[in-house]
């Protein structure tokens, strides 16, 4: 019970969500992850931030998404907003965080708005992964500049999504006064956290279509008759799609720590992601898996293609930016 009073409230409401969606991830599972789904690894380390290198990053991303897709987007959108907030100025960052450390953001990579002669922001963005649960948001408008505002500023409507608790809304805005200070530029180092981390979370859900798919695997090899058919048919698929995924990781890695303008290239995480695809769709086409929710790889097979239909808005935004 001690150990509860450590866990950010977002982490909490999110732990709720999935206790009443179905029994899948356990708060036990996530020990030692609550600082990757609230976004802290992009914070200033002045504001709570662990400030991570590319592999953990990663790492952790595709650790969530294995446990469920939900999980990878909402830690990948709620760092990228992060990674957003802490370049502005201090002023800025300090009404983020200074008063409140557990205030999370998250970012949008849909629609758009813009900043009329007067300040006012108005627009709509779709399917904003996160904007249930966040404090701020951070949406792109016009001429490749985003506004960074509250969320009491927004109208929420919710999404499903095809996740159980990505807290995905539309947002609407109109007539926000944006201060100054609050308007900024992307930048490539931005583009290329948000599209590494939407890549993880796509790697990361894949990876746990082979992780369930293979304890399933040893579990009928161990009670089945025909083990033989399974041991002569089963390695070589196992071992291609464990290849592909690891391969897609280190892609995501390997271009998140080149120099920024060759890490915010698209094309590298787009290959993750198409990599990461093919290795859960090779698993569930030469398996018996039932096509339901109920079976841990199938479930997980759904968030792969879930988040690539996410991931291509990513990519594309930061592409067009």
């Amino acid at each position: 019970m001690a150990e509860q009073t450590t866990v950010p409230r977002v982490v909490t409401a999110i732990l709720d969500k999935l206790a009443s969606e179905s029994d899948a991830v356990t708060a036990e599972s996530l020990v030692g992850l609550h600082g990757s789904i609230a976004g802290h690894a992009m914070r200033p380390a002045r504001h709570g931030g662990s400030e991570l290198g590319a592999d953990e990053f990663v790492s952790q991303i595709c650790e969530l998404a294995s446990l469920d897709g939900s999980l990878g987007w909402l830690a990948a959108m709620f760092h990228a907003a992060a990674h957003q907030i802490a370049t502005l100025p201090e002023a800025v960052v300090h009404a983020v965080w200074g008063s409140d450390p557990e205030a999370v953001a998250t970012t949008a990579h849909r629609g758009s708005g813009g900043v009329g002669p007067d300040q006012r922001l108005a627009g709509r963005w779709e399917s904003v992964v996160g904007a249930g649960y966040a404090d701020w948001l951070v949406l792109p408008t016009e001429n490749a500049r985003r506004v960074l505002v509250p969320r009491a500023a927004a109208r929420l409507e919710p999404r499903r999504e095809g996740f159980a608790v990505a807290g995905a809304c539309d947002v609407t805005i109109a007539g926000h006064v944006v201060d100054d200070s609050h308007a900024f530029a992307g930048d490539q180092r931005a583009a290329a956290i948000a599209m590494a981390g939407a890549a993880a979370a796509v790697t990361g859900s894949a990876e746990g279509v082979w992780r369930h798919h293979v304890e399933q695997m040893r579990a009928r090899l161990a009670t089945s008759y025909s083990g033989g058919e399974l041991a002569n048919a089963a390695p070589a698929q196992v071992a291609r799609a464990a290849s592909d995924i690891d391969a897609a990781k280190l892609q995501i890695i390997d271009a998140l720590r080149r120099p920024d303008a060759e890490a915010a290239d698209a094309r590298a995480y787009w290959q993750a992601v198409a990599r990461a695809r093919a290795a859960a769709d090779h698993i569930l086409g030469n398996s018996r898996h039932a096509l339901e929710l109920t079976d841990p790889v199938t479930r997980l097979w759904r968030d792969v293609h879930t988040g690539c239909r996410l991931a291509a808005a990513v990519l594309d935004e930061a592409v067009g930016a």
